[in-house]
């Protein structure tokens, strides 16, 4: 593991100047645009836990109603998505072709999130849904403040459509930090990444959130702070793999993939283990303790989603060790 910190395993090392303030530049768009995701992912997870709660309580009349009440946060949560999506897909491809057919496909994705959620808010207001361009629920300035919202990001989506070619066809571009694209059973790597990137989102949004509003007393100090390592260990999982291991030459990564994958390993059983043992002797801890950070899972006292937080992080552990013992054989 002492490798891991030798800088000449890096691309990087092999940057200049221009070449790593590029990479910082991306790096630091990167994290920016993962914490708006994140933000944004429970807002609108909390509007359609709000719309399951009217369906339970016997109004599904209003579950509607609230629900394209809540659309365009739900919209802003997509168009920052894929403008993380796009940084990611443009700098981590090698491929000129694929980097330009990215790009202008996440840009349109960005412009059409943008363009339908300024419209159905204007739409929403002649027709009374909303009853003033500021309602002040559930933010101060709501719908005003995703309308602002959409606009920073329709400019973004101009950007890359106009800006962003004209850009790369001046500057020269930075060898791509990832690791090999997956080329068999590409759906299913695909969708076990989506979903371990939501739950990554979740996680920080999660850790960030449980810090305000996770009740550490009245008894329940083991479980929250349990649920508050689950969150820290689904965010990091996929940060390390995005930060670490896919800034690594493709040497290096042969090596210390299996090591990575053991250390990943211990902590998210760790943090597992952790989390079951506190459960054991809080049972009530979900529906006390958790409910505010995730409602979808706790409001029916069904613990699916937390399942899905807490082995997220093992299951990617366990693939990343397989896949380092192949290497390593070959």
């Amino acid at each position: 593991m002492k490798e891991l910190f030798n800088k000449e395993n890096y691309l990087s090392s092999t940057f200049d100047g221009a070449k790593r303030k590029q990479s910082a530049i991306v790096t630091a768009l990167l994290c920016v645009f993962f914490a708006l995701s994140a933000f944004t992912f429970i807002n609108a997870l909390y509007a359609f836990v709000d719309a399951i709660g009217c369906i339970v309580s016997g109004s599904p009349d209003v579950a509607i109603k609230e629900l394209l009440r809540s659309l365009p946060l739900i919209l802003c949560f997509f168009m920052t998505l894929w403008t993380l999506l796009l940084i990611h897909g443009y700098y981590r491809n090698a491929s000129p072709e694929k980097r330009q057919k990215s790009l202008k496909k996440n840009s349109i994705a960005i412009l059409c999130f943008a363009g339908i959620t300024i419209l159905y808010v204007i739409v929403a207001l002649i027709i009374g849904k909303f009853t003033s361009i500021v309602e002040g629920s559930p933010f101060p300035i709501y719908p005003l403040d995703t309308v602002l919202y959409s606009v920073v990001f329709a400019t973004i989506g101009v950007c890359g459509l106009v800006v962003m070619p004209k850009m790369a066809a001046k500057h020269e571009y930075v060898v791509p930090s990832r690791g090999p694209i997956v080329t068999k059973a590409r759906f299913f790597y695909c969708f076990g990444v989506s979903i371990w990137m939501l739950v990554a989102l979740y996680g920080a949004a999660g850790f960030v959130t449980g810090l305000f509003i996770i009740d550490f007393f009245h008894g329940y100090l083991a479980f929250s702070i349990a649920l508050m390592v689950v969150f820290l260990v689904d965010a990091l999982s996929l940060i390390c793999w995005e930060l670490v291991y896919n800034k690594l030459k493709e040497e290096a990564r042969k090596k210390l993939l299996l090591p990575l994958a053991l250390v990943g390993l211990c902590v998210s059983v760790f943090a597992a283990g952790f989390y079951f043992i506190a459960l054991g002797f809080n049972l009530d801890g979900p529906a006390n303790v958790g409910f505010g950070v995730l409602p979808i899972a706790f409001s029916a006292s069904v613990n699916i989603a937390t399942l899905i937080l807490v082995l997220t992080p093992v299951i990617a552990s366990v693939i990343a060790l397989i896949k380092g013992l192949i290497l390593r054989k070959k």
